[in-house]
């Protein structure tokens, strides 16, 4: 186990169709806003659902999402690596929201308890997260394998070859955030492993091609991106002090 690694704090989504998503989540899943950002002042940019403390959905509602030009509004599991997520204990019921991205909901406080991805080489991805992450493997057969993160969360690995690139830009799920405890240190593990970082996903266009600065972004959190082996967007987070995540959540 990684032990600067502390958990996954977010999933994160894009929508469409902001006011029809934004009911299903508040109302079938009976979620609560933690905060929202705004860069224009009365227009959102990214919605925060609180789970426990310090964990969220994060949500870029159709204002945002019009910068993903390739992305319809319907989130296309067979086409590419997707992302679900498990909220809660056990294995979970499926569910999907208004834009078909799948959730699995499990017993007990909502909280993410899973990331699951599919990949085109299993192995390579088992390399990646025991390798590069440092983390281990808890189950593991000739389809799939289960990595922990933490004492109550995993990312599950799920052998099956989709037929289009991966693409975040045209999907529902964008990525997930690893919360780290000191990423500096992280930084620099992965520039010794030939990890490249960047300021934002990938398909922004803007890797990092100096040292890693840390920087407080929107929330006032320290991040980068970097990408799984297949194209999968992770965001490397750690908090400070004044961090949206820990000031103005819900308690």
């Amino acid at each position: 186990m990684n032990s600067n690694i502390k958990e996954i704090g977010h999933v994160s989504f894009k929508l469409k169709d902001t006011a029809r998503s934004r009911a299903w989540y508040e109302d079938t899943l009976g979620l609560k806003v933690g905060f929202v950002l705004q860069k224009v002042p009365g227009e959102d940019y990214i919605i925060y659902y609180q789970l426990r403390k310090g964990q969220f959905i994060e949500i870029f509602p159709e204002s945002s999402v019009l910068t993903w030009k390739d992305y319809d509004g319907v989130n296309h599991d067979e086409w590419y690596s997707y992302q679900y997520a498990t909220l809660g204990e056990g294995a979970g019921t499926r569910v999907q929201d208004p834009e078909q991205n799948t959730w699995m909901l499990g017993n007990g406080d909502p909280y993410i308890s899973r990331v699951t991805y599919h990949v085109k080489d299993l192995q390579r991805s088992i390399d990646f997260y025991t390798q590069i992450f440092q983390l281990d493997v808890v189950e593991q057969d000739s389809r799939r394998a289960l990595i922990r993160i933490n004492g109550f969360q995993t990312v599950e690995l799920i052998h099956h070859v989709y037929p289009k690139d991966n693409c975040t830009n045209n999907k529902g799920q964008c990525h997930y955030a690893l919360i780290v405890r000191d990423i500096v240190a992280f930084v620099q593990d992965m520039a010794d492993k030939g990890i490249q970082i960047w300021h934002g996903p990938k398909t922004a266009g803007m890797p990092y091609t100096e040292a890693y600065v840390p920087v407080k972004h929107s929330e006032n959190t320290y991040n980068f991106y970097m990408q799984d082996p297949d194209d999968n967007e992770i965001e490397v987070m750690c908090y400070s002090e004044d961090s949206y995540q820990v000031k103005y959540a819900i308690q």
